[in-house]
């Protein structure tokens, strides 16, 4: 028996429902999955014994993941996030996604010197010397990829990365949700309204989200970043950067509400 290929997101009521109110985002989503749909290279290289495999397990399995990976290339979150609905999952500073070039003070990383140019470099270095950071945040030179997985014979789940794009990531310390007993869905739908306002603000920018990625003092905490690549935002990085921070910031102020004065270390 085939195991559900992806782990299943729990209580993702509020995250759809938002989704579902919004005929934007409906649209949205709809054109990302008829894109895929359409991409007759998929079909191509499957063979039907497989696609048909794949098709009966995810039916007995109730599992809708294993048909969209098969069908698109894509579980459904990740067709959320390709359609900017949601962030992409962050994983912490030791990630692959988005890879850290850069340490805290702003050096390049060990072993990294010959992967980023001196034009790179020096407009990182820019800002990093320009930008006054909030409160609990950095930033960081960062690459930042699509994950993309399919089937391999064995009907494992490989992942290759797609799509680099190397830029400015800011990152922000968030009040721990899980501490709340939030699922990263429900985490998702908390942060909804300001996913969509730093879209607005900056449309190519690209969010992740990590529930407890960050450690400091044994005590964890949620994340939030925003990739800025460097070829659409090398005019206007700084005053972005400005704008974002404001919106997170407010962002911040309202979780901490929800989790008490204690629920982020400010200092």
């Amino acid at each position: 028996m085939m195991h559900t290929v992806l782990p299943r997101e729990e209580a993702v009521e509020a995250i759809f429902s938002k989704i579902v109110a919004s005929p934007a985002s409906c649209e949205q989503l709809r054109e990302v999955v008829y894109e895929h749909l359409e991409d007759e290279q998929i079909f191509e290289k499957n063979q039907a014994e497989h696609f048909t495999e794949v098709l009966f397990q995810a039916y007995k399995n109730g599992d809708i993941s294993a048909l969209l990976l098969e069908l698109c290339g894509r579980s459904m979150f990740d067709l959320l996030r390709e359609a900017y609905l949601i962030p992409k999952k962050f994983h912490g500073k030791a990630g692959e996604n988005p890879v850290l070039l850069t340490d805290v003070d702003g050096n390049l990383l060990p072993g990294k010197e010959k992967e980023v140019s001196g034009r790179e470099y020096e407009k990182f270095r820019n800002t990093y010397q320009l930008h006054e950071c909030a409160p609990r945040s950095k930033v960081y030179l960062a690459d930042g990829y699509d994950l993309i997985r399919s089937y391999t014979e064995g009907m494992q789940i490989e992942e290759t990365k797609e799509n680099r794009q190397r830029g400015v990531l800011a990152l922000y310390a968030l009040p721990d949700t899980c501490s709340l007993g939030l699922t990263e869905a429900q985490a998702y739908a908390m942060v909804w309204d300001t996913f969509h306002e730093i879209q607005m603000e900056a449309p190519r920018a690209i969010v992740y989200y990590g529930q407890e990625t960050g450690v400091r003092k044994k005590k964890e905490f949620d994340e939030i970043g925003i990739l800025l690549p460097i070829h659409e935002f090398e005019k206007k990085m700084l005053h972005h950067l400005h704008e974002i921070d404001g919106i997170v910031l407010t962002c911040r102020e309202k979780l901490l509400k929800r989790t008490g004065s204690a629920g982020l270390d400010l200092e």
